[in-house]
């Protein structure tokens, strides 16, 4: 039996039924991500948090972006751009406790040291066009045909709620309270009941030391950002791991 494409309510952002490439949480490393980059097959799906930690933000950025305008690639929202807009609300302005705890703990004093500046006025000015890009990044991405279809989510779906009533509150408007899409670190090898049987669930987030491959079920950072890790991505539908 065939099926319809995936489609996503809101007319949230889709891949056409190609070989996909996902790749992990990047936090930084531009050196990492090229490495990952020179192995990639078909369409690139980074999983988000692009930013923070590591030491070469701007030049992910630059290589990320730079990669979606030119049609090759998406990228989904993860918890760190979710927080990078809280401290620079696209509106203008600047939250200074989100700010305080962003530096402090949330690997933000990285990205300042990267950009050469330490005030929040000079980071958006350093940033340009690159803020409310990250800003605006989908929140859930979907992609496949036939038997061989994919979700991707940041962190995951909650398995005690419908997927359906998940998609419809991750590509609604962006409200002040975080999607526990984008933050749980509960649901790795979970999801919820209506996920079709063809169909992949796709998340980054919670760092491993091995990704998981699955016909219904991948996770793809062994980063975290952290130091000496290496970054994975996983080839889509064939399940073949590259790491970085």
């Amino acid at each position: 039996m065939t099926h319809a494409p995936l489609l996503l309510p809101g007319g949230a952002p889709s891949c056409p039924p190609v070989a996909v490439t996902f790749i992990g949480d990047v936090h930084g490393w531009a050196d990492r991500l090229e490495r990952v980059l020179v192995q990639a097959e078909g369409r690139i799906v980074l999983m988000g948090d692009l930013i923070d930690r590591g030491p070469q933000t701007p030049q992910v950025l630059d290589r990320v972006h730079g990669l979606c305008l030119d049609g090759k690639a998406q990228c989904l929202m993860g918890n760190h751009e979710w927080m990078l807009r809280r401290v620079l609300p696209p509106e203008g302005g600047v939250d200074g406790d989100a700010w305080a705890a962003w530096v402090a703990t949330w690997g933000g004093h990285a990205v300042l040291a990267a950009y050469g500046v330490d005030q929040p006025d000079e980071l958006r000015r350093a940033l340009g066009p690159h803020l409310p890009w990250l800003s605006n990044l989908p929140r859930v991405l979907a992609g496949g045909e036939g038997q061989q279809r994919w979700i991707a989510v940041h962190a995951g779906l909650d398995p005690s709620r419908a997927m359906t009533e998940q998609l419809r509150e991750l590509t609604a408007d962006l409200g002040e309270v975080p999607p526990a899409a984008l933050f749980s670190k509960q649901w790795l090898m979970v999801w919820p009941g209506d996920v079709p049987a063809d169909t992949c669930l796709v998340s980054g987030h919670t760092p491993r030391e091995e990704c998981f491959i699955s016909s219904r079920r991948i996770l793809c950072d062994s980063s975290g950002g952290m130091i000496g890790r290496q970054l994975s991505g996983v080839i889509w539908p064939q399940g073949q791991l590259i790491v970085g």
